[in-house]
């Protein structure tokens, strides 16, 4: 696999080098064959079935009508010199093992078996578009309510869960394995997770939310201004913004951090102290954005959930002289 992805990143380069809008590759019929055969070892969806497509985006396989001993014949009879790959006896790699072993003995059992493959993976790559399109208007009646979610119910109430998330999810590094545990999460309580190296998929209530790993939580960046009260035209400040009574607070000893369970405060407006889980859920935030909040401490204190609710302790009042602006930039 890697140096698959060296081959194609060094094609990929010299393509657009020189200028080339297209590469041919020598993949062959019984390549094909092969390749249907390993996808479905590794539970492939109907994609899978068509083994090594003819064309996928810059290349192209002009060869993979032509069985590998007529090549190997028409090499002979024009005397064209060929170079035979030692690693292709060894069973140790899938492709030779399906190819050495598996093959001969599905042959003995039906000796067009060979035939019977390769008009699968044609007839499957004549009708991907069409299932293409049909994939994709299903994949638009399962969406949740926000960007990369989808909806529990509407998932338990379609008729293919399996078929969809596979197509959703393997570009994400799913196995079909982890699909079905996804279809568990379903049934499953809210903060379940089934994940890959790429990314993870989490049950939230009623939806299911697909997070990329590379997404991580990045820090804001805090500014701060010192601005005389009377320069204010009012006390409201943008969402990510805060406005401090300065004599409150020292600003070289503000810190941030992330929130933890246990964290309370004093939301702007009301006199109790209210459980940070408790303002999350009022402000119906899904377990990814939960994730991604901050807050702005002093002395252990929370002064401000950052680009959310400021503490109704350090809030600018009548008698501020001083104000603290605090900006935080993602």
């Amino acid at each position: 696999m890697i140096a698959r992805e060296e081959r194609y990143r060094f094609f990929d380069g010299l393509m657009d080098e020189l200028g080339c809008v297209m590469t041919l590759l020598a993949h062959n019929a019984d390549d094909r064959i092969e390749s249907l055969l390993i996808n479905v070892l590794r539970g492939t969806g109907i994609r899978g079935l068509q083994g090594i497509p003819v064309k996928r985006e810059r290349y192209v396989r002009p060869l993979m009508f032509a069985r590998k001993s007529d090549i190997r014949s028409y090499a002979a009879e024009n005397q064209i010199d060929f170079r035979e790959d030692a690693s292709n006896s060894e069973v140790y790699y899938q492709r030779n093992w399906v190819r050495l072993r598996v093959l001969p003995l599905l042959r003995e059992i039906d000796y067009n078996i060979d035939t019977k493959l390769l008009g699968l993976a044609q007839r499957v790559e004549a009708e991907l578009p069409s299932y293409n399109d049909f994939i994709s208007e299903r994949k638009l009646s399962i969406n949740g309510k926000s960007e990369n979610s989808l909806s529990v119910s509407k998932l338990q109430e379609s008729k293919f869960p399996f078929t969809l998330l596979r197509e959703i999810l393997v570009p994400h590094g799913f196995s079909s394995d982890q699909v079905f545990e996804v279809i568990d999460l379903l049934e499953s309580n809210s903060g379940s997770i089934v994940e890959t190296d790429q990314a993870r998929v989490l049950k939230d209530r009623e939806e299911l939310l697909i997070q990329p790993k590379s997404e991580s939580v990045k820090m804001p960046l805090l500014r701060f201004e010192d601005v005389n009260r009377n320069e204010l035209s009012s006390f409201g400040a943008e969402q990510n913004q805060a406005l401090i009574d300065s004599e409150l607070v020292n600003k070289d000893e503000l810190k941030l951090r992330h929130w933890k369970n246990g964290d309370r405060f004093k939301p702007l407006g009301m006199n109790g102290w209210k459980k940070l889980s408790d303002f999350f859920i009022d402000e119906k935030l899904s377990i990814l954005e939960k994730e991604q909040v901050w807050v702005m401490t002093y002395q252990d204190e929370i002064v401000w959930i950052i680009g959310k609710r400021l503490d109704d302790h350090f809030k600018v009042s009548e008698s501020t002289q001083k104000v603290l602006k605090v900006t935080a930039d993602s």
